[in-house]
């Protein structure tokens, strides 16, 4: 019987996260319309080295040592309009995302990630914002996955059929508004907002709470408890297997 790893709920998977010194953290992980699923980028596949960054490369006590999923419910998840939305300009105020799709919840270590002193790569935020993009973007095409049961896999049943397929990144627009503190936590909310065909297009926020101790802060997001770090827009294809 085939399966996706999408659609199975993994409480286990909120265990790392659920002493987190902040609260407007922690009240994510029950919230009702979302549920917690395993990380498929963060299985390791031998067989094929795939997501070797993410699962093993990104995967230690001293980068990103716990990654939590949540999907927002099947149910709950919006009709995409059939029409490319505005690509917003470089200079504009981001605009909220309200409902996301997908928040993916990453515990930030140091040095392992660090670009300055106690901040996190901007490239490591980069890769987590298209991790993140490529889950939601999943939701509304599960059928680029490959046909497969778990005992099919090269990798053994342990590792379920992959939930992405053949859906690659085609352009990541990302602007960096606050520097990322490291250790720390990473909030990240994306919402598909079109497809027209196997074309995708994908906003994604990331923010750290600010309601822990020794949080930094920032004059603009002074009394909220999520503060932006980043703000990104992206343009997805869905492939055929001749690639």
């Amino acid at each position: 019987m085939s399966s996706s790893i999408l659609d199975t709920p993994d409480p286990a998977s909120l265990s790392p996260f659920l002493n987190a010194s902040s609260a407007s953290l922690r009240s994510l992980l029950h919230h009702p319309d979302y549920l917690p699923i395993r990380t498929y980028s963060r299985i390791p596949k031998p067989s094929t080295g795939e997501d070797g960054y993410f699962a093993n490369t990104l995967a230690t006590d001293r980068t990103i040592p716990h990654v939590l999923t949540l999907r927002r419910r099947p149910h709950l998840l919006s009709l995409l309009p059939n029409s490319p939305p505005t690509w917003p300009a470089p200079t504009g105020a981001p605009t909220p995302i309200e409902d996301p799709d997908l928040i993916l919840i990453l515990d930030i270590a140091a040095p392992g990630v660090s670009g300055h002193p106690s901040t996190a790569h901007g490239g490591v935020l980069a890769t987590s914002l298209d991790e993140a993009m490529s889950y939601a973007v999943a939701l509304y095409a599960p059928e680029t996955g490959p046909k497969l049961v778990e005992d099919e896999q090269p990798d053994g049943p342990h590792v379920p059929p992959t939930p992405r397929g053949m859906l690659y990144t085609a352009q990541l627009d990302i602007r960096y508004k606050s520097p990322v503190a490291a250790p720390g936590y990473l909030v990240v909310r994306t919402k598909v907002l079109a497809r027209v065909g196997r074309k995708f297009w994908v906003r994604a926020q990331a923010f750290q709470p600010q309601d822990t101790e020794g949080a930094a802060t920032s004059p603009q997001a002074e009394g909220e408890p999520m503060r932006l770090t980043t703000d990104a827009m992206a343009f997805w294809m869905q492939t055929g297997p001749s690639l």
